[in-house]
């Protein structure tokens, strides 16, 4: 019994001969360059314009500009593209809770915070930045937790000591005397 199978004997001619359009050395002629696949298949050196840190840097630049301009949607897209490219970096997070919260987005902003104190949590700013996200949410005695150890983390920040502890204590006390009043009330 015969096997069936393709088999062709290749001569010295055919194997070397190369057609023109795969020689290296040849010169584009004009109906090559009419050809855009074989005039990229040439030249297909991959050439990368930026590094993902330096395209993050440049967008987080931009975020900035633009929430500088008052267009916050536009920076926290811009922020978001940044932290597909560098998703470690705790100051963008923190960004765009900012920007959130501006927003009166307070839920996003919060997450964003919480995961730029993940990120880095010695930094005090991060954690400022959630006790205001979690003021905006109602959640004064959190708040008042997270700004203490903001200043714990930076006790000669005098806006820490001044503006926010200050106010957030303001807000539990308003809070006890509610309470006290509605159990007054039906007490």
């Amino acid at each position: 019994m015969t096997s069936f199978g393709w088999k062709r004997k290749v001569t010295d001619k055919v194997a070397s001969e190369k057609p023109a359009a795969f020689d290296d050395n040849v010169e584009e002629s004009e109906g090559a360059s009419d050809n855009l696949f074989l005039v990229l298949a040439k030249k297909r050196k991959l050439c990368v314009l930026e590094d993902c840190i330096s395209k993050s840097t440049r967008l987080v630049k931009e975020g900035v500009t633009l929430a500088e301009a008052e267009r916050y949607w536009e920076a926290i897209k811009r922020w978001d593209e940044a932290i597909q490219l560098t998703p470690g970096n705790s100051e963008i997070y923190e960004m765009k809770a900012q920007a959130l919260m501006e927003l009166s987005e307070v839920f996003p902003a919060t997450q964003s915070a919480e995961k730029a104190v993940s990120l880095d949590p010695l930094w005090w700013v991060a954690h400022q930045t959630l006790a205001r996200a979690q003021l905006g949410l109602g959640e004064v005695e959190l708040a008042k937790r997270t700004i203490i150890r903001a200043i714990h983390l930076n006790p000669s920040e005098r806006e820490l000591w001044e503006d926010d502890l200050r106010w957030i204590c303001s807000l539990c006390d308003q809070k006890k005397t509610m309470k006290r009043e509605r159990k007054d009330e039906n007490g």
